[in-house]
Formats: C-alpha cells, sequence, structure tokens
C-alpha cells in the first residue's frame, strides 16, 4: 500500500559511526553508549536520508511493523571471493591488479548514474571479506571507532591524500611511459617497499607493469588498513573512511542536491508560489 508508513532498520553491522544521527531531520535516530544506532519508531518517518548517509551501508526503509526477513543469498554476496582471488593472483602474477580497475570503476558508475551507493551496499567484496572475518569469524574487537576517524575532516583528508598518492603512482607509470627504469616493488602503506621481482612482464611494455605494481600498492594498502581497525574496532569500520565510500557519497549528495535544486525550479516554474505565507 502506498499509504503503508515506513521506517528505518539497522542492521547488526552498525559501527556507530553517527552519521545517520546528524542526517536525520526528526531527530529519530540515536547512538546507544556508542555502541550502535537505535531508530525511534514513533519519530521515523522512512524518508530514507539516514540510508545514503551509512558508509557501512547497513540501513534499510520498510513498511513499519515488517520484520526483516532472514536475508536470502544472491550472487553478489559472494564477492568476497573476488576480493581474496584478486590478491592471491596479484601476489602470483602482478599484472592481474589491473582487474581492480572493475571496482573503482563500478562504484563511480553506480554513484554517477544512479545517485546512489548501491556498489558499497551491495557489490564492496572487500566490506564482505571484514564482516565474514571480524564478524562471523569473531576476529573483531567490537571497540568505537574515535570520534575523529569518525570526523568529516579526517575523512575527507584521507581521502585528499589517497587521492595524491594515487596521482603520484601515475605520474610514476608516466615517467616509466617516458623511458625510465621500470621499479619492481609494491609500496605498503606509502613508504615500505616490497621487493616483487618474481613476476614476468616482460611480455608487456614497461608502463603496464609499473602501473599494475603502483595498483596492486593502493589495493594491498586499503586491505590492510581495513584488516587493522577491523581487529581493533568493529567489523567494518574500514567503510568509515574508505575514500571510495568517501568520494561515491560525495558525488551522491551533490546529485541529490542537484536534482533537488532543479526540482524546486520546476515547481516555481509551473506556477507554484514563491511566498506562499504573503
Amino acid at each position: 500500500m502506498s499509504g503503508e508508513k515506513k521506517m528505518a532498520r539497522i542492521g547488526k553491522e552498525c559501527v556507530a559511526c553517527g552519521r545517520c544521527v546528524k542526517e536525520c531531520p526528526v531527530g529519530a535516530i540515536s547512538v546507544y553508549k556508542g555502541m550502535y544506532a537505535t531508530v525511534d519508531e514513533d519519530k521515523c518517518i522512512g524518508c530514507g536520508k539516514c540510508v545514503k548517509a551509512c558508509p557501512a551501508c547497513v540501513i534499510s526503509v520498510m513498511p513499519q511493523g515488517k520484520k526483516a526477513e532472514s536475508k536470502k543469498r544472491y550472487w553478489y554476496d559472494y564477492l568476497w571471493i573476488f576480493s581474496v582471488v584478486y590478491l592471491t593472483l596479484g601476489f602470483f602474477n602482478i599484472l592481474f591488479s589491473w582487474l581492480g580497475l572493475i571496482c573503482f570503476i563500478t562504484a563511480l558508475l553506480i554513484s554517477v548514474i544512479k545517485g546512489n551507493k548501491a556498489y558499497c551496499n551491495k557489490y564492496c567484496g572487500r566490506g564482505q571479506l571484514l564482516e565474514l572475518i571480524g564478524g562471523k569469524a569473531g576476529f573483531s574487537l567490537n571497540n568505537d571507532l574515535p570520534k575523529f576517524i569518525r570526523s568529516r575532516w579526517f575523512r575527507y583528508g584521507f581521502l585528499t591524500f589517497f587521492m595524491a598518492m594515487f596521482l603520484l603512482m601515475i605520474y610514476n607509470t608516466y615517467l616509466v611511459f617516458a623511458g625510465a627504469t621500470l621499479k619492481e616493488a609494491v609500496t605498503l602503506l606509502w613508504v615500505f617497499k616490497l621487493p616483487w621481482q618474481w613476476t614476468n612482464t616482460s611480455f608487456v611494455s614497461p608502463w603496464i607493469a609499473q602501473f599494475a605494481f603502483g595498483f596492486y600498492g593502493v589495493m594491498l594498502t586499503s586491505t590492510v588498513l581495513g584488516l587493522v581497525t577491523m581487529i581493533l574496532f568493529k567489523p567494518r569500520s574500514w567503510c568509515v573512511y574508505c575514500p571510495m565510500g568517501t568520494m561515491t557519497q560525495g558525488i551522491c549528495m551533490l546529485k541529490h542536491r542537484k536534482e533537488n535544486h532543479y526540482g524546486r525550479e520546476s515547481e516555481t516554474d509551473s506556477g507554484a508560489p514563491k511566498n506562499a505565507g504573503q
């Protein structure tokens, strides 16, 4: 029924970052003792703003009174296998790291075209892997994520730093394309150079191999950071400050802001009164 009241439901994977609390226009969400977010059914209007704000993608909107159904398994629920296979293949042959571009491009396309974070919610194999290891396997201490990591300045600051390192990787690839010597090493955590000479890249152009080394370093670094925060805090704590998640959320916010702006202009052009109270 179209008139049926809807409300937000928050999953047990909540990382208690508090972003849904800030986005809720009616103050229906609160964080219980810093452990997880809860919804006041009497206040919730089912607008869905908290769904867009949640970095861990554990909030959904459904009819009030309807219990969450036992989760049916879909093909995308097994994409954590892709993450494991990807890291394994890259270890033995660095050129497989190019496959990671699928994740980057897909996430960006979904946010630009659809205006949502469906990639983070459904298709992020790393997030699934962290939940499996930290949640189901019990390797997470389930501590609260520090407030400064949840802050906007940290998330966007980390995104800026991450993109700067990514551009530096692109620049190094260009140098090899221009004639510089190929560096057969993977950079972990932007500092540690790990020798990777066992990979045969002689059958491709040096710049292709250089990009592969750099990109695998990016993916390996983000995986290590995800595992560390998974162990120390809640399983999907990485999702709170994941650069791709922050970027796609920013794109979604801009897209919806633009749509709302055009929507108001359309109402005005169609004859809606500008000052109804006068």
